[in-house]
Formats: C-alpha cells, structure tokens, sequence
C-alpha cells in the first residue's frame, strides 16, 4: 500500500497564476504556493498584483512574498490574511539579479539578521502560519543551519530549503543528503525541494534529507497530475487534450487576449513528449488568433 507523501507545491515566478493552480488543484488537496508578490507593490495596491493576490475562492493557497522592508512585510501579511489564504511564505532563496540588488531574495542569506527581522515582522501581524524558503547557503552548505537557527528563533514555522546554493542557482544536481543536519537540528519541519520529480526521488529526497515533506516545482510543468502523483502514488488517469484545453481556457478567461502568448509556454510544456512536436509548436508560437489556436490544440492533442 503505497503511504502518502506530504507535498506542496513551489511558488514558480510566471507559472503558478491562478490558471495553473486551477490546474493543479484538479489533481490534489494538496498546499500550492503562490508566484512570489514584491510587498512594495502590494501595499501600494499596484493593480497587477493585486490582480494575483486574488485567491479568496481558491483553497490551501499559500502567498509567498518577497521584499526586504520588515513596516511593508507587517502591512503585507494582513493583507494576504484578509484575502484567505491559508498561510505566508517569505523568498529568501531567489537568485536572481533583481531581488540580489534589493537586499531580498537569497541576498537575505548573508544579512541573517534582517531575516529574522522580517519573519518576527509577519508573526506579528497574522495569526496565519508563516514559513521561509530559502537555499543550502549563498555558496557553502554549512552556512545553512545557523541561517536556519535564526529563522526557527524569530518565529517561522516551517523551513522549505532548496537543495542547491545561491550560486548554483539551477545548475548541477540538488545535494539533499545536505538537509539532514538541520532537519535534526530545528524543532520546527523541514520541506526539502530540488530535482524532485517523481514518486522514488521524493522517496529518496525524504530519506536523504530526514525532512516531513517535499516540495514540487518545475516536475509540475506540463503535467499537472504529476503533483497527485507523487503525493499518492496511484496512477493518475486523465485526457491530455481536455487538460490541455481546460488550462488554455482558463488563461483566457484570467488574462483575456494577452493570454494567447502567455499560453505558449504552458502549450509548449504540454506537448515536448508527442511526436512531430517541433513543426507544431513553431506554428503555435506564430499564432494570434484564439480560434484558431483552440483548434490546433484540438487537431495535435486528439487522443483518437
């Protein structure tokens, strides 16, 4: 009998938008993640992300936030509390070059102290469970545990770790073996994330890392079952052509025409495994015409 993992899925920046989610949720009960919100701009009640803070009727949406002001984190966390989500992630683990610049992201890695100021900055303001994703360090390992040290003592209650460093970024293979001292070490759960893919790597993550649950990112692209899949273990039966319409269907409905390009990538996802896929998909990317495109879909996805 096959036990089920506990999962939640990573907050993906232009990939997790309520469409996917839609997607996801078909599949699994399971915790999702938010695309990560700037705090500055949700406080100043930019439209755009108050458009993706939208979630009051979706279900266990966890909002990730990303900034470096602790005042703008405490004005944040009540707003994405009032809007019903059922908890707050803070990025302390994002790469690139933007975030680095602005003192937020895994830049937070090297000023633990501010860290700590943001998570006691969001306990304070919500009575929702708050949790930090971050890295292995900024580009050695062992800088990991007391980062996680000071996180647990300002309040989070759970630690999502990306198994690379900063510096790896998405390169080279996620060394999960190196989760194992602070999973034993922290009194809070560990989440382990990184190169996890199917139902025997996340078996295989959990036992490395001794963490409670894994947590599931770009497996997810293009197959949205993936996320019931390795949760439960059971094969999953579904129509690719109906996931795929749906899921189309869904950003338009989100984004309205715009969607259409937004769409690509997703339909690209969708299709990398079936045959003559390269003559499709240069179509595909050239097509403006929402009609037109609802039927190659059809035409290339037809299971007959």
């Amino acid at each position: 009998m096959n036990k089920k993992i506990k999962i939640y899925t990573a907050p993906m920046a232009g990939i997790t938008d309520q469409p996917f989610r839609r997607m996801l949720r078909k599949f699994s009960s399971a915790p999702i993640f938010t695309e990560m919100i700037g705090v500055e701009t949700l406080v100043h009640c930019h439209p755009k992300t108050l458009k993706m803070i939208q979630i009051q009727d979706e279900k266990e949406i966890v909002v990730q936030l990303v900034g470096a002001n602790p005042a703008s984190f405490a004005k944040a966390a009540k707003i994405v509390e009032d809007m019903g989500a059922c908890g707050i992630d803070i990025n302390m683990g994002c790469p690139v070059r933007k975030l680095i610049q602005n003192h937020s992201g895994a830049e937070l890695m090297r000023h633990p102290d501010l860290a700590g100021c943001l998570v006691e900055a969001v306990k304070a303001n919500t009575s929702l469970p708050v949790s930090v994703k971050t890295r292995l360090g900024w580009s050695d390992k062992d800088e990991l545990l007391p980062f996680a040290k000071v996180i647990e003592n300002a309040g989070a209650d759970q630690l999502a770790v990306h198994a690379r460093t900063k510096e790896m970024g998405f390169a080279g293979t996620a060394d999960w073996a190196s989760v194992a001292q602070v999973s034993e070490n922290l009194k809070i759960p560990v989440i382990i994330n990184g190169d996890i893919v199917d139902r025997e790597s996340a078996k295989k993550a959990l036992k490395d890392s001794q963490a409670s649950a894994v947590m599931v990112g770009r497996a997810l692209l293009g197959q949205p079952w993936q996320l019931a899949s390795i949760e439960s273990g059971k094969k999953i039966i579904f129509c690719l052509k109906d996931i795929v319409l749906e899921h189309f269907e869904n950003i338009l409905s989100y984004y309205g025409h715009v969607g259409v390009f937004i769409a690509r990538k997703h339909l690209a996802w969708y299709a990398r495994n079936k045959k003559n896929v390269a003559a499709w998909r240069e179509k595909m990317y050239l097509e403006k015409d929402e009609g037109i495109l609802r039927q190659m879909i059809v035409d290339f996805f037809d299971e007959d």
